[in-house]
Order: C-alpha cells, then sequence, then structure tokens
C-alpha cells in the first residue's frame, strides 16, 4: 500500500476534506486492486468499505456521546443516600 501524505491544512482550512480525500485515493485504489485480485468484485468490495467506514464512524459517535455522558455525570452533583 502506498504512503499516505501528511495533512499540509490547517484543520480550519475549508479545503481539507477535500485535501484528505487526496491523500487516501491512492491507498483507496490500492486497497480495492488488493481485494479484487484475490476474487472479490470490485462493488462489493467498494460496498464493504462504506459498511466499515459508516460502521466505525457510528462507534466514534457512540463513544463520543459516552465520553458526554460520562463527563456529565462527573459534574453532577452527588446525593446523599438517606
Amino acid at each position: 500500500m502506498r504512503d499516505i501524505p501528511r495533512p499540509f491544512a490547517t484543520d480550519d482550512n475549508l479545503e481539507r476534506h477535500i485535501r484528505c480525500q487526496e491523500a487516501l485515493q491512492f491507498a483507496f485504489l490500492d486497497l480495492i486492486a488488493a481485494a479484487v485480485a484475490v476474487g472479490w468484485n470490485e462493488r462489493e468490495a467498494i460496498v464493504a468499505v462504506l459498511d466499515l467506514a459508516d460502521n466505525h464512524m457510528l462507534a466514534l459517535a457512540a463513544n463520543d456521546g459516552m465520553s458526554a455522558l460520562l463527563d456529565a455525570l462527573k459534574k453532577a452533583p452527588r446525593r446523599s443516600s438517606q
């Protein structure tokens, strides 16, 4: 797999998303070509990558939600049990 170039745009740069796509493009194509080379067809390999990306994004969102909940619980006043 090819090396992925480092970002040169700052986090607030409006083109950072596009630059990330450009940086990942050849690695993505290499991944799909590797899957095709062992017998998967191109469409199913792409759908698999899409599903993996979607599941990963859902996991990140769930982790962010859990972190926010835990932070809120840490800041909440404790009740005394009587």
